[in-house]
C-alpha cells in the first residue's frame, strides 16, 4: 500500500518547550512556545491572504489551529480547500484526512469517519487513513472492525489484540462464541499475550484444569521469553500478594486455585528457558501453594541470577524477619518500611520509561506495543 504522505514534506512550525529543573522557567518556556505558535499562525494567515493558492500553507495553518484546540477554525480551512475547483485529488485526500483528524480531536467521531472514508475513496487503503479508522473503531468498542482494519495493514499483533477484546465481550453472552474468536486471535498471532491470557482465564474460570494444563505450556512456548512473566502476572491478578505479609495469607487461596497454580509451576519447572523474572514468579506460586521452603530456594535462585532483584530481596527479608524475635515497636517499624517498599511500581515501558503497577499491552503514554518490562532493579 503506497502512502500518499510520501508526496508531502511536513515542516515543524513551532518549537516545543523543553523541560527544565526549574518550574518557573519551564512555565516561561511553555508560554513562549504558545506565543511562538500564535505568531506562526498570524504570519501564515498573512501569507495565505497574499497567496491564496498556497495549499500547503493552508494545511499547515489548519494544523496549527488544531494544536491550539481551535478545531472549528481548522475544519473551516479544510472545507474551504475541499470545495476549491480543480484541486488535485491527492491534495484533496490529504485535506480530508486532516479534516478527519480535526473532527477526532474535537470529539465528532461520525464526521471524522466520514472524512476518512471520503479520503479512502480517492487514494485507497493508505496506511495513515486505515490507522485512524482502526483507532475510531476501537474507541467506540467496535473491536472486530478495528481488527479488520489492522488485518488490512498486515499488523497481526494489533489484529489479534482487538479480536481478543471482541472475544472478551462475547464471553459475557456466549462461551462458545468467545472461545471461537479468541482461538481466531491466536491463529492470527500465536504470540498474542492478551489472547492467551483471555483463553487461560476463561479455562480457569470454568475449572477446566485438563485443558488449562495443555494450554498453559503452549502459551509459554509461543510468547517471547522476556514477556512470559505477563502470563503468570495476568493469571495471578487478584491473588493474595506475598510482599510484606505472613504465610497465613495462603489460607485465602482455594484448593481449586492451588491446583491451577501447581500446573503453572510445573510448566515453569519444565521449560528449557527461564529468566530471573520467571524465577521470582515461581517463588510466588510456591508461596501461594503453601510451600514456603521451596519458595525461599527459588528466591535465592533469583538473586543468583540478579543480586539486585529488589522484590526477591524483600521476600527473603520477610522470611528472615519471621524467624527473629523482635520487639513489637521494631517489628512494626520494619513492617511499615517493607510495605512502603512494596508499593514501588513494578512495571515500566522500555520505550518511554513510564512506570505502573498494572499490566499493559500498549503503553498508555507512548503507545508502543509490547514494551512492558518487569522492573528488576529499583534504579531501573
Amino acid at each position: 500500500m503506497l502512502s500518499f504522505f510520501g508526496l508531502f514534506k511536513n515542516k515543524n512550525l513551532s518549537a516545543s518547550a523543553s523541560r527544565t529543573s526549574s518550574g518557573s522557567f519551564s512555565l516561561l518556556k511553555s508560554e513562549a512556545g504558545l506565543a511562538d505558535t500564535r505568531a506562526a499562525i498570524d504570519e501564515l494567515s498573512q501569507v495565505v491572504k497574499d497567496n491564496p493558492e498556497a495549499v500547503e500553507i493552508y494545511l499547515a495553518l489548519g494544523n496549527l489551529y488544531r494544536s491550539q484546540g481551535e478545531f472549528d477554525r481548522a475544519a473551516q480551512i479544510r472545507n474551504s480547500l475541499i470545495v476549491r475547483p480543480g484541486l488535485d485529488d491527492t491534495l484533496k485526500a490529504r485535506t480530508l484526512y486532516e479534516l478527519g483528524r480535526d473532527f477526532m480531536r474535537g470529539g465528532f467521531l461520525d464526521r471524522a469517519e466520514n472524512a476518512f472514508d471520503k479520503a479512502r475513496e480517492i487514494v485507497g487503503d493508505s496506511p495513515e487513513i486505515i490507522r485512524e479508522l482502526a483507532g475510531l473503531a476501537a474507541g467506540v468498542r467496535e473491536f472486530e472492525k478495528a481488527a479488520q482494519f489492522y488485518s488490512t495493514l498486515r499488523m497481526p499483533l494489533q489484529e489479534a489484540h482487538y479480536l481478543a477484546r471482541a472475544a472478551e465481550d462475547e464471553f459475557k453472552e456466549s462461551q462458545s462464541k468467545g472461545f471461537r474468536t479468541v482461538k481466531k486471535a491466536l491463529k492470527v498471532a500465536s504470540g498474542s499475550i492478551e489472547a492467551w491470557l483471555l483463553l487461560l482465564s476463561e479455562l480457569k474460570k470454568e475449572a477446566n484444569l485438563k485443558e488449562f494444563s495443555k494450554r498453559f505450556p503452549e502459551a509459554l512456548n509461543h510468547v517471547p521469553l522476556d514477556l512470559r512473566f505477563t502470563l503468570v502476572e495476568g493469571l495471578l491478578t487478584g491473588a493474595p500478594s506475598s510482599c510484606g505479609h505472613t504465610a497465613i495469607e495462603t489460607d485465602l487461596v482455594t484448593e481449586s486455585d492451588r491446583a491451577f497454580y501447581k500446573v503453572m509451576l510445573e510448566a515453569l519447572e519444565a521449560t528449557s528457558e527461564i529468566d530471573v523474572t520467571l524465577c521470582y514468579y515461581g517463588a510466588r506460586l510456591l508461596h501461594l501453594c503453601g510451600e514456603e521452603k521451596e519458595a525461599r530456594l527459588w528466591l535465592e535462585k533469583t538473586l543468583v541470577l540478579n543480586q539486585n532483584f529488589w522484590l526477591a530481596r524483600l521476600e527473603l527479608f520477610r522470611h528472615a524477619k519471621e524467624e527473629q524475635t523482635l520487639t513489637p515497636f521494631f517489628s512494626n517499624q520494619l513492617d511499615f518500611f517493607v510495605n512502603v517498599a512494596c508499593e514501588v511500581k513494578r512495571f515500566t515501558c522500555s520505550g518511554c520509561g513510564l512506570k505502573g503497577d498494572r499490566l499493559f499491552f500498549v503503553c498508555p503514554k507512548c503507545h508502543s506495543w509490547y514494551s512492558i518490562t518487569f522492573r528488576k532493579e529499583l534504579n531501573q
